[in-house]
């Protein structure tokens, strides 16, 4: 699935038209499609509330719709009618044929109550700038109604861009939005106020379409990234992870990497901890540990760990550290930048200070405060993180309540994630999982589209038993198989 900008969407309708298919025909489509879901509410009474651009023009379109299939819909205008779209004009002018009770806003008082259905045709994609005035009143008086509500495109008062609330915006049940998903669908705030989202294909230039470089990561996917496990492979087939992390401080952390790597396919998983990570001998006995008995790693410890190094495919850093241990990461990425994959997580990310250089063989996995001990809060911000990732030429998995994944070239966004990941020590088994996938083949990019579906995907179905205050990393990890076997049935 296609996520685009409202640049995008705008160019795809145009790419379209130029195709042909006119712009009355794509608003009809649309139109039926918004009608179609209204219809499942089973409505008693519907008022349509609209603006004066296009969006308002679906709106009426879908209107006239529901109202030729015989139910009762009324018409509220915001703003002065003679200022609309064309497409707006049209439909209003086909919309009064029908006999349509239409009223304009502030004209004559609305009993919101009466209604049971209310279409959102406020703004859609064209918002610019904070929502006010007469657009703020109608949108906090469709909140306050008791009625089910459909959005158009999406719903009024958000950023499609960003996902931001522009001082207020309506609370959907459901979003009918049309060819693709917007940035504001998928990322908070924005997300919380779209409901049950339906993507209506429409006529358009599928083309143009399949040119765009951001998709919504989905089963479907993955199931074309699964690394194959050919019957006559042994454990050196799948590759060796070392894992170099830890603290006295935190030892935890670098176990859960190791878990993570090892129940997803990795053949050998090696760590090596400053501190006391023993633990892992009961959990997992199959993995080789060893600790250097000291607080946090040392630049000199490279010479103790080379050899590891040396045998290794994935080195994975970061789990459990502390900003100490930074000169021994430094060194580490300096001399095997180029002959290693790395992933980078925690405090090792904070490497990025000292402008290391890094290369598309690597993957750092910061969260958001993460991040920002280095660049801006880039939460809502997908082209500042693509910039990002151009500038340190490398592959970002930027950890949300939506992932984002970005090179600087293709972006993916993985919305499984649900509250059940904000727990200490996801991030670390996460970080495993995605270096278990890059020793198996994948690439960097790929590794980090399966290994955030794998681990969210397995917490969001655990949390629908357990509920999400009780689902920890280490349960995810016993339990990631079930959503391998999903996977594979595709």
């Amino acid at each position: 699935m296609k996520v685009i900008t409202s640049s995008e969407a705008k160019k795809l309708d145009e790419a379209t038209i130029l195709k042909g298919i006119s712009e009355e025909t794509l608003m009809e489509q649309a139109a039926f499609a918004v009608a179609d879901v209204a219809e499942t509410f089973y409505p008693f009474s519907i008022l349509t509330v609209v603006g004066k651009g296009n969006n308002g023009g679906d709106g009426i379109a879908a209107a006239r719709i529901l109202k030729n299939r015989g139910y009762n819909v009324e018409l509220l205008i915001v703003g002065d009618p003679s200022e609309g779209s064309e497409g707006f004009k049209k439909q209003l002018e086909i919309a009064n044929k029908y006999d349509i009770t239409t009223y304009k806003y502030g004209e004559e008082p609305i009993d919101y109550l009466y209604y049971d259905l209310i279409l959102d045709g406020l703004i859609g994609l064209g918002l610019k700038g904070t929502i006010k005035g007469q657009m703020k009143e109608v949108i906090e008086k469709i909140n306050e109604s008791s009625a089910k509500i459909i959005s158009i495109d999406i719903p009024s008062g958000i950023d499609s861009d960003t996902g931001e609330i522009k001082g207020v915006a309506v609370k959907a049940d459901q979003t009918v939005t049309f060819g693709a998903l917007k940035f504001g669908h998928l990322l908070n705030p924005g997300k919380e106020y779209c409901g049950q989202i339906k993507v209506a294909p429409l006529s358009f230039d599928i083309q143009y379409l399949n040119s765009l470089n951001r998709d919504l990561i989905d089963k479907k996917i993955c199931s074309t990234l699964l690394p194959k496990r050919p019957e006559d492979s042994h454990k050196y087939t799948f590759g060796t992870v070392l894992i170099l992390a830890g603290s006295s401080k935190y030892p935890g952390a670098p176990i859960l990497s190791a878990i993570g790597a090892q129940r997803s396919g990795a053949g050998l998983v090696k760590l090596i901890t400053p501190g006391d990570s023993s633990q892992i001998l009961s959990i997992e006995p199959s993995i080789i540990y060893r600790s250097l008995k000291k607080d946090y790693f040392e630049e000199k410890d490279i010479s103790t760990v080379r050899p590891d190094i040396e045998k290794a495919n994935v080195i994975l850093m970061g789990p459990g550290m502390t900003e100490k241990a930074i000169d021994f990461v430094l060194k580490v990425i300096e001399n095997y930048l180029d002959s290693k994959l790395i992933l980078l997580d925690a405090d090792a990310i904070v490497t990025l200070r000292e402008n290391v250089k890094l290369n598309k063989n690597c993957v750092i996995t910061p969260h958001v405060g993460e991040f920002q001990k280095i660049y801006k809060n880039l939460k809502n911000d997908i082209f500042s993180l693509e910039d990002v990732a151009k500038k340190i030429n490398t592959n970002i998995v930027f950890k949300s309540s939506t992932t984002i994944i970005t090179d600087g070239v293709k972006t993916f966004f993985n919305v499984e994630g649900n509250t059940s990941m904000a727990k200490g020590g996801s991030g670390d088994l996460l970080s495993g999982v995605i270096a278990s996938f890059m020793v198996q083949g994948l690439t960097p990019l790929e590794a980090s589209i399966l290994g955030t579906y794998i681990v969210y995907k397995t917490a969001r179905d655990l949390s629908i038993d357990h509920t999400s205050y009780y689902v920890t990393p280490i349960l995810i990890a016993n339990n990631m198989y079930k959503t391998f076997a999903e996977i594979k049935k595709l």
